[in-house]
């Protein structure tokens, strides 16, 4: 074979690498944005979304809990369904449901981090860059100030009452490193698991008024648990907001005392 005179590679126009590169980002993000959209379209209007309702739950309770398949399958909803939008908190109602307090918060542990990384990953895989060649510099800021948050402030994120996808997706495209985001999410989903798992397994094996008290049962335990995480960070971002402010105020002293020194 022979090797292209130096002529030949003139006659290339400038840029189109770059152009190339740019088309296939757009290309892949384009697949993301229809999967999504499909996949939320299927739920939303056909059929095969009414078996996840809390009465379809409570129908096959028996049948799931007497199923070898049935904790495969509850994993591999959250790996297929977290991805195209599907929330998790009908998932984890069944987990709750069918499995009991400890062997669904387990269940559901295992499903919504997975969940979570399979959502991620394909939102790095088609979307990452993309977004960063449309962002530039701004994307850069915004993954600045949430990397500032700090390791707690990642898992507090998952307290915040945003959507499941969401909150995957955006830490893909901002450019959350995969070990960070990993390690919050699963730090971050255990605990309200574990509640969220326990109270819908008592809530519906309670009748009638009791259901109201398991119900202000995990609002109270929920905002407790919100606060031993976020009023520690709400403190430290006050400390730091002084020190900047003492900082300040020394240097502006500094500037003020600076052309006496000079002038001696």
């Amino acid at each position: 074979m022979t090797q292209p005179q130096p002529a030949d590679l003139d006659e290339l126009p400038p840029g189109r690498p770059a152009e190339s590169g740019r088309g296939k980002a757009l290309a892949r993000f384009a697949v993301l944005v229809v999967l999504v959209a499909a996949g939320f379209a299927v739920l939303r209007w056909t059929p095969l979304g009414s078996y996840f309702n809390e009465r379809s739950i409570v129908t096959y309770r028996d049948l799931l809990r007497h199923s070898w398949w049935a904790a495969p399958a509850l994993v591999l909803s959250y790996v297929l369904l977290c991805p195209v939008g599907f929330p998790a908190s009908p998932l984890m109602i069944a987990g709750g449901v069918v499995f009991g307090a400890v062997w669904g918060s387990i269940y559901n542990l295992v499903g919504t981090s997975l969940g979570g990384a399979a959502t991620y990953f394909l939102g790095r895989l088609l979307g990452r860059d993309f977004i960063a060649q449309v962002g530039g510099r701004r994307l850069k800021r915004i993954e600045r100030l949430i990397t500032r948050r700090g390791f707690w402030g990642m898992v507090g994120i998952r307290f915040l009452p945003f959507p499941f996808a969401l909150v995957n997706y955006t830490a893909a495209l901002a450019g959350i490193r995969p070990a960070l985001f990993l390690t919050t999410t699963v730090i971050g989903l255990t605990p309200t698991n574990v509640l969220y798992t326990y109270f819908t397994a008592a809530f519906f094996a309670a009748a009638g008024t009791d259901r109201a008290r398991v119900y202000l049962r995990l609002m109270i335990a929920t905002t407790l648990l919100a606060a031993l995480i976020f009023l520690p960070q709400i403190w430290m971002a006050r400390q730091r907001k002084r020190r900047y402010e003492a900082l300040l105020e020394e240097r502006r002293r500094g500037g003020q005392h600076q052309p006496f020194a000079s002038a001696g």
